[in-house]
């Protein structure tokens, strides 16, 4: 019989090999969507799913299950206590999926990402409708594997979102689309066309470096990341010191390229937030892309779309960028935060951002109950934005094609932008609370001082890692019932409150 000693030494080790497994992988997926050659795709593929294999073997081992059960009967801290609780969830999970069917997802989500990179380039949604037809072949195995309590759909999401479900979920897209349709509709009513940032062209160049300036300035550590291209903005957190982002620049539009670069770096400040001694378990890590998307909503939206941040920053953005000279601080503030009917979910609006979600929300549901293939969703996907947001796509580029994430096996993700959402409108609302008022925190952001939001975030969120579950991290932060549901009344007065006094109504 071990020691508890040894036991936990043990079982340590394995926490911080498989971390190490983790950060080998996200190092692969950064360096395939940035800088590896196009003919290294199919070696890229056959090593994905190798390390995808080692991992699983090692999750499911007896060795690694014998250890948890063991320290599960001991009288452990909290802290010990969780790490132990959410091994044995990711083991419990991991053991229920074949090891064939891990391989072949892995190896599939590596081609498929680089096929939709080049159908989505050409237009050319055959290219890639074979391989998703067969991810989401896989998505429905891998489904009835882990099993479900009401619809396959749930398998999915709770992956990305612990506990959610589409029925749990359902009320708070309901809530939100009937508390900004009101909003939207006055707004839409009264938009001219002329919120625009100054016309270009803008250096490509010249934008990633101010973007790359301005993440430094706002306490991303360039040190322990960095800030590149791809074809569609991601964070890839490598290890507990190297957090790496991305954007994508339009040179006749900055505003994608800022305010990419700001969702990201939300992401890659929550991966850097986490504690020190943590970093190497199961908890030193995000607890759900629901929190995870929080952060990166809340210094996109929050910040980088207030009055205040523009102030206090276009000083810095006019010398930079030259065309925007020609402008005012209102006039930026007007145009990062115009409302209008659009096709491309990473460059819309705030209020129309949730529809945007509710379509790939109802299309996932379909997929995943069998009601969808893959040669359905160009049609699906265009008749139900001109349904919900009054627009069809031209092409399948601005259209199905304009996500990553269902070629990489990503079903269930999209829901939680709008969970993110939701959580970053309460976080803020606290935060403001607590630091002195609306005014107070204006003046944070337009002096530039952001070190006071980092650190509560840091301190309420980041630190946290994933010891509690979301819906208590979330509760601990701002003060709400954690039995309470999601609460979307922070964030449908928000839109209400902001939008309604930009367009004076």
């Amino acid at each position: 019989m071990s020691t508890d000693t040894d036991a936990w030494e043990r079982f340590s080790a394995r926490m911080r090999e498989l971390r190490h497994l983790e950060s080998i992988g996200g190092l692969m997926g950064w360096d395939e969507q940035t800088f590896m050659p196009p003919k290294a795709a199919p070696g890229r593929a056959a090593a994905t799913g190798t390390l995808a294999s080692i991992e699983h073997e090692r999750l499911i081992s007896p060795e690694y299950g014998n250890l948890i059960d063991e320290l599960s009967e001991r009288d452990l801290d909290a802290d010990r206590r969780a790490m132990v609780d959410l091994a044995r969830r990711s083991r419990d999970r991991a053991v229920k999926l074949p090891p064939e069917l891990v391989r072949e997802m892995a190896e599939l989500a590596s081609r498929s990402q680089a096929a939709w990179v080049r159908a989505r380039a050409s237009d050319d949604f055959k290219i890639f409708e074979p391989l998703l037809q067969r991810m989401l072949e896989l998505k429905a195995q891998q489904a009835e594997h882990l099993g479900y309590e009401e619809e396959p759909y749930d398998a999915h999401l709770d992956l990305f979102e612990r506990g959610a479900t589409a029925a749990r979920l359902q009320p708070m897209f309901d809530a939100v689309t009937a508390g900004i349709t009101p909003t939207l509709e006055a707004v839409l009513a009264r938009d001219d066309g002329s919120r625009r940032f100054p016309p270009g062209p803008y250096d490509t160049d010249a934008v990633l470096d101010y973007c790359a300036d301005l993440l430094s300035r706002m306490g991303y550590d360039m040190e322990a990341g960095r800030l590149d291209v791809s074809a569609h903005p991601f964070t890839s957190g490598v290890g507990p010191s190297d957090a790496r982002v991305t954007t994508r620049v339009d040179p006749d539009d900055p505003k994608e390229a800022i305010l990419a670069s700001l969702h990201e770096m939300g992401h890659g400040l929550y991966h850097l937030g986490q504690r020190e001694d943590w970093v190497e378990t199961t908890i030193g890590t995000s607890v759900s892309l629901g929190v995870d998307e929080s952060q990166s909503r809340l210094w996109e939206n929050h910040v980088g779309r207030s009055l205040a941040f523009w102030e206090g920053e276009f000083a810095n953005a006019a010398k930079a960028l030259e065309p925007l000279a020609k402008a005012s601080p209102e006039e930026i503030y007007r145009a990062v935060n115009r409302v209008q009917r659009s096709l491309i979910r990473v460059k819309a609006d705030e209020v129309t951002y949730p529809l945007h979600i509710a379509v790939r929300f109802q299309i996932e549901r379909a997929i995943s109950n069998g009601e969808l293939q893959a040669a359905d969703l160009p049609a699906a996907w265009n008749e139900l934005y001109g349904r919900h947001l009054g627009i069809r796509p031209p092409s399948d580029a601005d259209g199905v094609l304009q996500d990553v994430h269902w070629s990489i096996g990503y079903l269930g993700y999209f829901p939680t932008y709008l969970i993110g959402s939701v959580y970053a409108a309460a976080l803020f609302e606290s935060f403001t609370a607590g630091a002195g008022g609306p005014d107070a925190v204006a003046g944070l952001l337009r002096e530039g001082d952001f070190a006071p939001l980092l650190e509560w975030l840091r301190r309420n969120v980041h630190r946290v890692g994933s010891s509690k579950l979301p819906a208590e991290i979330i509760a601990d932060a701002t003060g709400r019932p954690v039995d309470a549901g999601i609460d979307t009344a922070p964030f449908v007065s928000y839109i209400e409150d902001k939008y309604r006094d930009l367009y004076g109504l």
